[in-house]
């Protein structure tokens, strides 16, 4: 009997491990994502207006595009998510434009 409960215990354990790392896989994500999108809006632009567009673009809408995005990773499997930002890493897309490319199948 204490077996079982030290194996459900370590079980619990790996579960919690593996969800934690997918939060912060979502969290570096979009975080990454929204740096890139406000790198491409002012790409053009000089060091006070950038600062005042990003300021913002936060205001009004970083809650929202958190929430939207957590939702639609949320059904990646951790390994996909690895792959996603690694993308968003090397390519300066940011989420919408590499998850249009995404079929439901591939999400995990």
């Amino acid at each position: 009997m204490g077996l079982s409960v030290q194996f459900l215990t370590q079980f619990r354990v790996k579960i919690y491990n593996m969800n934690q790392i997918k939060e912060d896989l979502i969290c570096e994500i979009i975080r990454l994502s929204q740096t890139n999108l406000l790198d491409k809006k002012c790409a053009d632009m000089n060091c006070e207006a950038k600062e005042q567009v990003a300021v913002d673009w936060v205001r009004q809408n970083a809650a929202d595009y958190r929430t939207d995005f957590q939702s639609r990773l949320d059904v990646f499997s951790a390994s996909k998510l690895g792959e996603i930002l690694e993308t968003l890493s090397n390519s300066g897309k940011d989420l919408s434009e590499i998850l249009e490319g995404l079929k439901p199948s591939t999400a995990r």
